[in-house]
């Protein structure tokens, strides 16, 4: 079959599609044994290990695990948290979908910090589950690969009352202004697009405190204390109050307009798959008049990485942003 044919049978959004945020309070209906959750589950490694990221020597402390991830529970006693009721209506709602089944959760946590740069999280794209973390994000800021896309419903829950850390989001496009979700905020979510709609972390903690780029090594862990929280690195210990440490819950569902649609993509028939993805990237890099060599592996070939991220690494308002699921 064409692979044009292919991407039209493919298509699970809209050509131009992004959902309303909608705001969920309260978020959960016990929010201490949410948080008791949290704390149980140190220590957290770095998100930037979680996600295997090789641009090392830029870390900032965001500590991130996964509470359930593709519908297989990896922690003992979040199955009521990811399988919210509010957030199923309320991603019914924001994404105009008669059928939601969640994905994932994971827990965020900030110690102080500057503002990460604006970006679109990772997305999903049929067939492309197991691709590499870099490749998936440079297709979904090459914008070639939209008839792929899965709709995700992406619900933020905040647990802080410090310092910073606002959710600054760009609802109608990286053109037109942004709104600002400030603490305090406890146990308050919004459901959006996020693997379309910009948005990003403000910075965490006053301005003093705040960790650099590179303060920080990846084998730093972030350990929950009687008092609050405490941070190792390689035996270099800092210690943090509660009201120091952002908490974030990010929950993830699949939202289709149909059951049709959740056939379809159940199917598997019209997945991509790296053949089909390297011919994507070609087609547009020959449009564009920019010479290259088709790799021998599209996931092993540093060559073709390289050049990948040099055409397509984030653009926001024509300044470059870090490809980077914050």
């Amino acid at each position: 079959m064409a692979q044009a044919a292919i991407a039209e049978r493919a298509k699970l959004r809209q050509a131009a599609m992004i959902a309303k945020p909608v705001w969920v309070e309260p978020a959960f209906e016990d929010p201490d044994a949410v948080v008791a959750l949290v704390r149980s589950c140190a220590p957290y490694p770095l998100s930037a290990r979680v996600h295997k990221r090789d641009d090392l020597g830029k870390d900032l402390p965001f500590y991130r695990i996964f509470w359930a991830h593709t519908r297989e529970i990896k922690v003992k006693g979040a199955e009521p948290f990811f399988y919210n009721e509010r957030f199923i209506e309320a991603s019914k709602e924001s994404f105009s979908a008669k059928v939601i089944v969640p994905s994932a959760i994971m827990v965020n946590l900030n110690t102080p910090m500057p503002g990460g740069p604006p970006h679109r999280d990772l997305p999903y794209f049929r067939g492309a589950e197991k691709f590499p973390f870099w490749m998936l994000s440079l297709m979904g800021y090459s914008d070639l690969f939209h008839d792929f896309a899965v709709p995700i419903a992406s619900t933020l829950t905040w647990f802080y009352k410090g310092t910073g850390g606002d959710f600054e989001y760009w609802p109608d496009g990286p053109e037109e202004p942004s709104k600002l979700v400030q603490p305090p905020r406890w146990n308050v979510a919004v459901v959006a697009d996020n693997e379309y709609m910009w948005h990003r972390v403000g910075p965490v903690g006053p301005g003093n405190e705040r960790k650099k780029a590179g303060d920080i090594s990846r084998d730093i862990r972030l350990h929950a204390t009687d008092g609050g929280w405490q941070s190792d690195d390689k035996g270099k210990i800092e210690t943090f109050r509660h009201d120091q440490v952002r908490i974030s819950l990010l929950w993830k569902a699949y939202a289709f307009a149909s059951q049709a649609a959740l056939d379809e993509y159940n199917n598997h028939a019209n997945d991509l798959n790296h053949r089909m993805v390297v011919d994507m990237f070609a087609a547009d890099l020959r449009e564009r008049g920019i010479p290259f060599k088709l790799p021998a592996d599209p996931v092993a070939d540093p060559e073709w990485k390289q050049l990948l991220t040099d055409v397509y690494t984030a653009k926001f308002r024509g300044n470059d942003a870090a490809a980077v699921d914050y």
